[in-house]
Parts: structure tokens; sequence; C-alpha cells
């Protein structure tokens, strides 16, 4: 059985919430665009699944994590309005953005290097500022990065991913998905520091210029196995047209030892 809600709750209520719209759904939960009838104002609401709503670690993790991102002042950081549980439903409360992710960008196609550039410094501007603040996204995807009409970078999920175990992502179903951008230190007992982050937007910089993540496999193992010991992919040889020197970017971001990055 699914540990996320089978049908959308679109048109019902929640707490002072009315959810108007599925924005997007996958193991770790539901986000809604929501009015908040108390406030006024449209909002992008996450719902978590089931499993993290009776995990009462995950709960004063997200909670502690949540509160500390929700303290994070950047342009490029969405902002947390609000956090908590209503009725035993985990939810986080944060501004609503109207555009897509990059994800769904991406499956156009790879972009051109100006335009990746300038989005993955976006996303960069927003790291820096979060790891001065003492946060480690710990998911940097292109999911997770959201893009306005006028190519305005956002990155979401702070909080949520931090409060969540490895394991918890493996649970979800979510692990190979997010895994494609997981530094190499994730996969033993290694401290998650915030050069994990750098390893991620490295992977993040390669999708965008080539179209396809460093390591291309739907088995698990596989991918733990290349971000481990394959060689690090040069965008170069994917496309001809991209500037070596974006070899050697990629080639610090995703370096096999922390240090290097």
């Amino acid at each position: 059985m699914s540990d996320t809600v089978p049908t959308s709750r679109v048109g019902t209520q929640f707490g002072p919430y009315r959810l108007r719209r599925l924005l997007g759904r996958g193991g770790m939960g539901e986000v809604y665009e929501a009015h908040d009838t108390v406030k006024d104002r449209t909002v992008a609401l996450k719902l978590m699944s089931q499993q993290f709503n009776s995990d009462s670690t995950f709960r004063r993790r997200m909670q502690r994590e949540a509160h500390t991102a929700g303290r994070l002042q950047e342009p490029h950081i969405v902002p947390i309005h609000d956090f908590g549980e209503i009725d035993g439903q985990l939810f986080i409360d944060m501004r609503f953005i109207e555009g897509a992710d990059l994800g769904s960008v991406l499956k156009r196609g790879a972009l051109p290097a100006p335009r990746a550039v300038a989005i993955v410094s976006q996303v960069a501007e927003a790291l820096d500022a979060a790891h001065r603040g003492g946060v480690v996204h710990r998911d940097i995807k292109p999911e997770n990065i959201l893009i306005t009409g006028n190519d305005f970078a956002y990155l979401v999920d702070f909080g949520i991913a931090a409060a969540a175990t490895d394991q918890h992502l493996t649970k979800t179903g979510t692990a190979v998905g997010s895994w494609s951008y997981m530094a190499p230190e994730r996969f033993g007992d290694d401290e998650v520091t915030y050069r994990s982050d750098i390893y991620a937007l490295a992977c993040v910089l390669y999708e965008c210029l080539t179209g396809t993540p460093p390591y291309q496999t739907q088995n698990l193992s596989t991918l733990m196995g290349a971000h481990l010991m394959q060689p690090i992919p040069r965008p170069s040889r994917h496309r001809p047209d991209i500037p070596t020197a974006f070899d050697e970017v990629i080639a610090r971001g995703m370096a096999k030892d922390p240090a290097l990055r």
C-alpha cells in the first residue's frame, strides 16, 4: 500500500488552508497551491506522507530544520511562512512561485551553456547563503529548483530533506531520482557537509549542459558504484560545442574526495 494519499485533496479544507490545485506528488508528500484564508494569500503547501507523520523522530527533526531554514534570507531561497502539524498531518507553508521546476524544463533537452550557467549560479548563491547559515540542503536536484518565466531560479525544500535520513529516502522510493545527484560520501558513514551540496549542484550543471544526469541507470546499486568509482564524465564529450572549461568545473565539483571540491 502506498504511503501517499492516492487521491487528490483538491477542494478540501486543511486547517486555515483551502487546497486549490495539486502541484506535485512524490515519495515524501504532496504539494498544493492553497489559499490561506486567515492571511488571505496564495501559498505552496507541502503535506508530508503518512510514514513521516507517524515518525516522531522525523517530526522533531523537520520542525527543527524548518525553523532554521525559515530564518534564511536570500532572494533565491523560497521563504517558509509556517510549519507544524494539524490533526496529525505535518505541513510546511511556503511562498507560492509561478513557474516550472528545472526537471520539467530539462525534459525538453539540454540548455544553452549561458542559460545553464545563469540558472546554476543563482542556485549557488542560495546555497552559499544557506551554508553560511549552517544549513545543508541534502537534496539538490532539478525538481527542487523552480524557474520563473524570466529565468529567476528558486531553491525549494529546505528543512525537509535535512530531516529525512537516507533510509527514509530509500523507503519512499525516491532514492534513484534523488541519488542521481548524491555525493559518494552519502553512501557511507561519513558526515554530510555542505560539500555534498556542491557535488549535487555540479551534477545538476552537468545535466543542464548535456540533458542527462552524469550517470545514467535506474539500478540503485549500479548508481552508487558509479558515484563511488566511475570516472567523472566530461560534458564536452557528450556535446562537442561545450567549451572544455566546463570539464574542469564539473571535475572539481564532482571530485570523489569532498576536500577537493
